[in-house]
């Protein structure tokens, strides 16, 4: 496995959420590996890999072309880790199963059904809003 793609799937392992936006998930690769990293070089590299990684765009459809064709990445694409989880973040149980369930979720859904996706969408943003209710009710 390319060395952007073992970084990004550390990052998304060992964050909080079960899911990054792409902008999210430069960032953290960016910082480790490869400052001139864009959000396009590490969507392509990141589809080489369908078997670790989900990539969702709530906004577009299925005929967005892939690979080498791909002028620009939407930041707004949500990156989810299909693979096994490994360690679990050290959270609580609760947000932990919430994680574990969206990241469920994202990873056996259709990404060709803007439906499926937009249900996705829903529930991965109710579960970032979730957690902070809880991390600010545990403070």
């Amino acid at each position: 496995m390319d060395a952007i793609a073992r970084c990004a799937e550390a990052a998304l392992r060992v964050h909080a959420h079960p899911a990054l936006r792409l902008s999210e998930l430069v960032e953290l690769v960016a910082e480790e590996i490869d400052r001139g990293l864009t959000a396009t070089r590490l969507r392509v590299i990141l589809e080489d890999y369908p078997a670790h990684f989900r990539i969702l765009e709530p906004w577009h459809g299925p005929w967005r072309p892939r690979g080498s064709v791909v002028q620009e990445a939407t930041p707004q694409a949500w990156v989810v880790a299909v693979g096994d989880p490994g360690e679990p973040p050290d959270t609580p149980q609760t947000t932990l199963r919430l994680r574990e369930s969206v990241r469920w979720i994202g990873r056996g859904l259709d990404p060709r059904s803007r439906m499926e996706v937009s249900r996705w969408y829903a529930i991965a943003l109710a579960e970032r809003a979730t957690r902070e209710a809880v991390v600010r009710r545990v403070a």
